[in-house]
């Protein structure tokens, strides 16, 4: 009988060390599971290891001869404590907080055709490599007096900057719809990536602010920014992606599976992971999205009804306000810059001013460039613009 109970409780140890996977993978598990299952999963696997070793050294205090027998289950819920610490989304992608920037940018080992998340904010311009970002999910960073926090989630290539001043930095928290949920430093509440509401927790309810960001090449970066802040990376930070479980990445990416979020409950207008330009501008009514294929197609793209144009280049995609300072513009590409026809200002293909009248680089707006299949499961009102001028 005793033998049972602590075979028992070990193993119910290694449920609680393990039960941030595989019920963040079961997409009928409440979120306030997940919330709370963060805040005991520790709390009880000390106690079950601290009670199975109490228990133990009472029987040799009773019978002068330490019970063998109990080692294996004892073993069994030390596992469990590590598994507890290690199999954790928080552990898995460890968050950066606030990162320092190269003082020698050019020498970093950085591709020419390596992709970068470019923040403007505050008057303060910082690129991150998004082949090192994937490897945390968040990067925190202070832009002057403001908190940002870059968030990348890999399983639906939703790549969001939020302005975290208020609540201060994030980290990685769980997963859901096979989406990352984020949270907080200070008060632990839990946040949605792909919709920016929060889900649980002190904070409830309550929206995180995205802020507007580009996608450039390492090459573009240095065309278009002069001595660009770029955080200190090396070769390590550039290692091949992988899920806790080696090669498992791979394979999957190469499928249809959407984990934590079934067949059945997935839209299959597109496949799964169809690369879509979603517009998340907060001052539309309702979410659009552009197969980025069409996008990449058309180089330029005018949305006269909303007032943006999409700009393609270098397999980027970025949005801008069809108004500067303003004045409407009218946009063309010309000689790999971007002209307006009515003024004859030029700007560079990420929205720089250059030279003429409207002295001021276009304003950018919010678009993510994501897997179809999260786009559709978070923006269940989306229209996709199929016809455009």
């Amino acid at each position: 009988m005793i033998i049972t109970q602590f075979y028992t409780l070990s193993i119910l140890s290694l449920i609680i060390g393990t039960a941030a996977i595989y019920l963040a993978m079961i997409e009928s598990v409440p979120v306030s599971w997940l919330y709370y299952h963060y805040f005991i999963r520790k709390p009880l696997n000390w106690s079950i290891l601290l009670f199975l070793l109490s228990w133990s050294s009472l029987i040799y205090f009773r019978e002068n001869q330490w019970p063998l027998w109990t080692l294996p289950p004892i073993i069994m819920a030390l596992f469990a404590l590590i598994l507890t610490y290690k199999m954790h989304h928080e552990k898995a992608f460890p968050s950066v907080f606030f990162p320092e920037m190269s003082d020698k940018p050019y020498e970093l080992p950085i591709e020419e055709t390596m992709e970068l998340a470019v923040i403007t904010y505050e008057g303060i311009s910082k690129c991150y490599p998004l082949d090192y970002v994937i490897h945390h999910h968040i990067v925190n960073d202070h832009f002057g007096t403001r908190t940002v926090a870059l968030t990348y989630c890999a399983m639906c290539h939703s790549i969001i900057p939020f302005d975290v001043t208020d609540i201060g930095p994030l980290f990685v928290a769980s997963f859901k719809n096979s989406n990352m949920i984020v949270a907080d430093k200070a008060t632990k509440t839990f946040f949605q990536q792909a919709t920016f509401q929060s889900l649980i927790g002190k904070l409830h309810p309550t929206t995180l602010t995205m802020i507007p960001f580009q996608i450039m090449t390492w090459s573009d970066v240095k065309d278009t920014i002069k001595n660009p802040l770029v955080v200190y990376v090396t070769k390590k930070d550039f290692k091949e992606f992988q899920l806790p479980i080696p090669g498992i990445w791979k394979k999957l990416i190469a499928t249809e599976a959407t984990p934590g979020l079934s067949s059945k409950n997935r839209d299959k207008t597109f496949p799964a992971r169809t690369r879509v330009i979603g517009i998340l501008e907060p001052s539309f009514e309702n979410h659009i999205v552009y197969l980025k294929k069409t996008v990449l197609s058309a180089s330029i793209i005018h949305n006269k009804e909303l007032g943006f144009y999409l700009i393609a280049h270098s397999g980027t995609v970025n949005g801008y306000k069809d108004v500067v300072n303003g004045q409407h513009v009218i946009i063309i590409i010309e000689n790999n810059k971007l002209i307006d026809q009515l003024s004859e200002t030029h700007w560079t293909m990420f929205g720089k001013y250059l030279s003429g009248s409207i002295q001021a680089d276009l304003d950018p707006i919010a678009v993510s460039d994501e897997y179809w299949f999260s786009w559709k499961k978070f923006h269940e009102d989306t229209e996709v613009i199929m016809d455009f001028d």
